[in-house]
């Protein structure tokens, strides 16, 4: 599996429309059997580059933070997912746990559970959006398979400090346009539409996608003894 992921992230990279046509040619119980296997799987592999470092990154993003004239931690993450991490579990655990090890364990399966579980709730969304809104002829596998592989640009730099413009549109465009396009057999037109409005929900406030965890919840609850990193 890790070649095979290899391979599809080269080709996502260098040719992503290329990519994502020869989805198309899949037979549909491979995009649909299992819930879709090898795009979850995909997924699964490069969120551990994310993983074996979450200590390194939420510290470089901290000392970004601290030397920015107005520090806003959502322009640092192009993945909500990782944002919840820094802004709401690593602080969690850490306040129980005094460890920056043990913290950075216990981040690792909650990074895995809530990136995966909202990739195939955010596909299922989509796929009623393009199917039965927009007229599409997919099926809810491809709509997982773009969700998956469009995630790559955030899987990889997601991150990273001022990450957010690069991997919220590069990965937006897969996400939405790329997949609608070539999956469900949209036009460029109507393809655009949800992209486009995407961008809209984005100025009121982005928070409100990409990760099934309530936004707020976590803040609620009582940090412990050690208190914030």
């Amino acid at each position: 599996m890790p070649n095979t992921a290899m391979s599809d992230a080269k080709a996502i990279v260098l040719n992503p429309t290329g990519f994502f046509q020869s989805l198309v040619s899949q037979q549909e119980d491979e995009l649909t059997g299992r819930f879709t296997r090898r795009p979850v799987l995909f997924l699964a592999t490069f969120l551990v580059i994310y993983s074996a470092t979450i200590p390194i990154w939420i510290a470089l993003n901290d000392w970004i933070l601290g030397i920015c004239a107005t520090p806003i931690l959502d322009f640092h993450y192009g993945n909500q997912v990782f944002l919840s991490i820094h802004k709401d579990w690593y602080p969690l655990f850490y306040s129980y746990t005094g460890s920056i090890v043990i913290s950075w364990l216990l981040c690792i399966p909650v990074v895995y559970l809530d990136t995966i579980v909202t990739a195939l709730f955010f596909a299922l969304f989509l796929h009623m959006a393009y199917k039965y809104v927009l007229g599409g002829q997919g099926q809810y596998g491809h709509a997982v398979a773009g969700v998956c592989y469009g995630d790559l640009p955030s899987l990889l730099f997601g991150f990273l400090p001022f990450s957010a413009a690069i991997g919220l549109l590069w990965t937006g465009f897969l996400q939405f346009s790329a997949t609608a396009h070539y999956l469900y057999g949209l036009s460029w037109n109507r393809a655009l539409i949800p992209l486009v409005l995407f961008g809209f929900t984005l100025v009121i406030g982005w928070s409100l996608f990409g990760t099934v965890s309530p936004p707020g919840l976590l803040e609620l609850m009582p940090y412990g003894p050690y208190g914030y990193p």
